[in-house]
């Protein structure tokens, strides 16, 4: 009950705080309860969920309270603020409670400065598997950290009615239980946009990552603030890096090309999306060009309509750049010749073992699921080769009702070198619907989703929960 009661004290002094000053938030509570068949709930009631689930039981009950400030449109405005929290108590036979999100934003004119933890918008009306980028799904508690950026898309000089940028740079710091302690994690993205005629639209751009610094129970001390640039910028370690780091890019350095080309009519808009992942200079180079996540988005313009949206996604991480690495390869005239760039085995790495996860949680596509071990700490992935396909339609049913459901077929694979002996197959499912009226602050949901198939048990789980805003 002490849970409780912080969660109602903090949500009542920061609605008398914003009163005081004139601050105009936005203050929403919830309240969800889960329950499944199996040992645990199925996939698509706990993934993208910002990380709130962390027990696993076949019975859920969360609370949430929220508060947020969003920056000002007015683009007249040279100065702009925005924050925002979100508390989380989960019961699962037993409690947790969580300070899931917290952020503070200072703009001025299109450069933005925030700190804390915040999650990534929603894309693709929330239909997408991976939020739209396989790196950040959303799946995972938001990471802590600095982030200075432009406010959107920002016109480009004299080529402003066509042409316009968008630019990340962050600074993530990971206090989580993991293999190598007090690592932090480097984000950054470039993304470029085109305005076409005839309403064509074309966004291109690239997302940089690093894990690195940290203790290494293995290696210890890793290098710090004295190699950043050399993390940054892809570079070859220096001589006090572990040795697989002065053979390769220094920390654990992945990424991804993404492209997007939508189109847009009178009755709807369609939105084509790809996202091509790297680890290394095979990746840059796309050796690996068969893998990546390929979307189509429909969106309609009639937002009242019964089908408003749809998404179709196939992913593919097969390939890999290739199934061998640097193997032994000599000619007459180079005997210590070595060929084969690949077994990339994404998302995992021989020194920050725990892998791609925060907080225990794969931070890009669910699909990815870590490894745990006794002491509760990631190892990894046990499964980095796959291929998933994904629907995902919603609408409204009638005045006040709405609907979504989203289907998943993936099959697994395992790693080069740990191969499964046959494919896992599996299939998740989720329908939902929303009751909304504008005529009362709160709206409820209800649904079901489950699992069938060779990686997970067999479930079906049920969930209703009520939501209000003010």
């Amino acid at each position: 009950m002490k849970y409780f009661a912080t969660i109602i004290l903090l949500s009542i002094s920061s609605v008398l705080f914003a009163q005081k000053t004139g601050f105009t938030p936005d203050f929403n509570t919830s309240f969800s309860s889960y329950a499944s068949s199996g040992d645990d709930l199925p996939f698509w009631m706990t993934a993208n969920q910002n990380g709130v689930f962390t027990m696993q039981n076949n019975t859920y009950q969360l609370l949430q309270v929220g508060l947020t400030r969003s920056l000002e449109r007015d683009s007249t405005k040279t100065w702009g603020y925005m924050y925002g929290a979100n508390l989380v108590y989960g019961y699962a036979g037993a409690s947790d409670f969580q300070v899931n999100q917290y952020w503070a934003g200072l703009r001025y004119k299109w450069l933005v400065l925030r700190a804390g933890a915040k999650p990534e918008p929603i894309q693709d009306a929330g239909l997408s598997s991976t939020n739209g980028n396989m790196y950040w799904s959303n799946n995972s508690r938001p990471l802590p950290g600095v982030t200075l950026s432009t406010d959107g898309f920002i016109p480009f000089f004299f080529w402003k009615n066509w042409f316009s940028f968008k630019a990340e740079y962050q600074e993530n710091f990971l206090r989580d239980d993991r293999y190598v302690m007090d690592s932090h994690f480097h984000h950054k993205k470039l993304y470029l946009r085109a305005q076409l005629p005839k309403d064509w639209r074309i966004t291109a751009g690239l997302d940089h990552n690093v894990f690195w610094g940290g203790t290494s129970p293995h290696y210890g001390q890793l290098p710090g603030m004295k190699d950043y640039f050399r993390y940054i910028l892809g570079m070859s370690g220096s001589t006090i890096a572990p040795e697989t780091d002065i053979l390769n890019a220094e920390g654990n350095t992945l990424g991804m090309y993404s492209l997007e080309i939508r189109k847009s009519y009178a009755n709807m808009s369609l939105a084509f999306y790809y996202n091509h992942p790297f680890e290394d200079r095979s990746g840059l180079e796309m050796a690996n060009l068969r893998d990546g996540l390929w979307g189509l988005h429909y969106a309609n313009t009639n937002r009242k309509a019964f089908l408003t949206d749809a998404v179709v996604e196939y992913m593919n991480t097969r390939n890999q750049s290739g199934s061998f690495h640097l193997m032994p390869d000599p000619t007459p005239t180079d005997p210590n010749r070595r060929h084969g760039r690949g077994r990339d085995n994404y998302f995992n790495h021989s020194v920050y073992r725990s892998g791609y996860v925060y907080e225990n949680r794969m931070m890009g596509t669910p699909f990815f699921i870590p490894s745990i071990n006794s002491e509760g700490i990631s190892t990894g992935f046990r499964s980095t080769r796959m291929w998933m396909q994904h629907f995902g339609l919603k609408g409204n049913l009638c005045t006040h009702f709405t609907w979504k459901t989203m289907l998943s077929w993936s099959r697994n694979f395992g790693r080069y070198n740990a191969p499964y002996p046959s494919p896992l197959n599996e299939f998740s499912f989720l329908a939902e619907s929303r009751y909304r009226s504008s005529k009362l602050p709160f709206d409820v949901k209800f649904g079901l989703a489950g699992d069938y198939g060779d990686r997970f048990q067999n479930r079906i789980g049920a969930f209703a929960g009520i939501h209000f805003s003010f």
